[in-house]
Formats: C-alpha cells, structure tokens, sequence
C-alpha cells in the first residue's frame, strides 16, 4: 500500500484486495484497491467519512463499512459499488459501534458489540437488510465485547475474544434461527484487536493485543469444541487488515 495503516478495514472481493480508511498520523478516508492479477495497488474514489476502528464486509456484490470513530464512535455507514466507484451512505446503526464486528450471514449483515459514543462497551447486535434497508436489534452477547473479532462458521456466528474492562479469550456462537447465544471453548489467549477467519472449514484466530502486539495463531476444531495452536506468524501484528483470498 502507498500509506500505513492501522485500524483499517479490509475485504477480498471481484480478485481484488480493498483497504480502507484507518489511521496514520491522522484518521483516513482514501481507499486502496490491490489487483491481484497486475501485482499492483491504485487508488479508487475515498469514503464519505474518515473512520478508523470500524469493519468492513461484502455482500450483494457490495462492499460495506459501519461504525468506526473518529475521538468519538459513531452509527454511519455507508458502500461502495465498483462499477460506480462511488461510495454512498446506507441506513445508519441504531447504536453508535467502534471496534464492532461486521459478519455476513446468510444473506444479511450483523453488527455486533463494539462501543458507544458514551465509551459504554456493547454486547448488543444489530441485522441489517439491504432489501428493505433497516437494521433489526438481535439477541444479546452473553458478554460485552470492544475490539472483537467474528465469523460466520458452520451456519452459526462466532464472535472471540475483544475487550471488557479485562482481555478476553471467551468465545461464543449465535445461531439465526433460535436467535440464541451459546458459550463454546474459550481461546487459549486473550486478545483483541485480531481476526477471525475461516480457511478449509477451520477457524483461525490470528494476531491481536493484550498489553503486547502477538504473534500466536489458534484453530478451533468445531466437531471437538477445542483450540489448539498452530504456526505463528513470522511478525507479531494488531489493528491489521485481513482476509482470505480463494483460488477462484
């Protein structure tokens, strides 16, 4: 990338990588796009709001940004069609989110914990409907969470780790249809500020923060409900960008 960024939102969409917003010496707007086919980034058309600590998602061949802050959170969000290179403002939050977690599950998009302008930790989730274009309030996290990571898993959502007065290494699993929050293993490390990724059914818990950048990776095995560590990373890395790219 031509600018440092941590805080940023990252997704792989169309065989191309996106970065966006963050922060530097200041908090960004601009947006990157990284082809994966010429080997090279670009710049594309910047956000409507300079935001850091915010998450980023793709669905309906669109990319999506929510929350995020700028010395206070907030509820915007807005997305970004690549045929336009416009971003546009969508249906803000009910809840003012920064440090949230952004998942996309079968077919909707969930914001969940985060906090608040007042600086109140969130273990509250919210649904959004990009037909009818409202957002729903969800069932609660069983614990409250700022700076956590989630992913859609095995029909369910897994939202680890973040922050709560204390670090954290809980983990717990959401399923749409009982609309229920059920405790699963907890990680074997605290941390915030990570990503939780899904790779060949696996899900990997990567990097983060608890008082020192990490540079530890964990897997969870679902089918025996337990985490076991895996190669590290060559880096201790937080606040980073990151995401899976398939071979298609």
């Amino acid at each position: 990338m031509s600018i440092q960024r941590k805080w940023l939102g990252m997704v792989y969409y169309d065989r191309k990588l996106f970065a966006m917003g963050g922060l530097n010496e200041k908090v960004l707007d601009s947006v990157e796009m990284f082809d994966i086919q010429t080997n090279k980034w670009k710049s594309i058309a910047p956000m409507r709001t300079i935001r850091h600590s915010f998450d980023a998602a793709v669905i309906d061949n669109t990319i999506y940004v929510c929350g995020g802050q700028n010395e206070v959170s907030f509820k915007s969000c807005e997305y970004y069609t690549q045929n336009t290179d416009i971003w546009y403002f969508a249906t803000p939050m009910t809840t003012e989110r920064s440090g949230l977690a952004l998942v996309v599950h079968d077919g909707y998009l969930y914001a969940i914990g985060g906090q608040n302008k007042n600086n109140d930790n969130l273990n509250s989730m919210e649904r959004y409907d990009t037909k009818t274009q409202q957002w729903t309030s969800m069932d609660n996290m069983k614990s409250k969470r700022w700076y956590a990571s989630g992913a859609s898993f095995m029909g369910k959502i897994y939202v680890c780790g973040g922050y709560d007065s204390n670090y954290l290494n809980s983990c717990e699993s959401f399923d749409p249809i009982t609309n229920q929050w059920t405790p699963i293993a907890s990680m074997l490390h605290v941390r915030r500020e990570f990503k939780l990724l899904v790779f060949y059914d696996n899900l990997y818990a990567i990097g983060g923060y608890n008082e020192t950048r990490l540079d530890t990776v964990e897997i969870y095995d679902y089918k025996s409900n337990q985490w076991y560590y895996t190669t590290p990373l060559p880096h201790p890395l937080c606040a980073f960008g990151a995401t899976v790219i398939t071979s298609n």
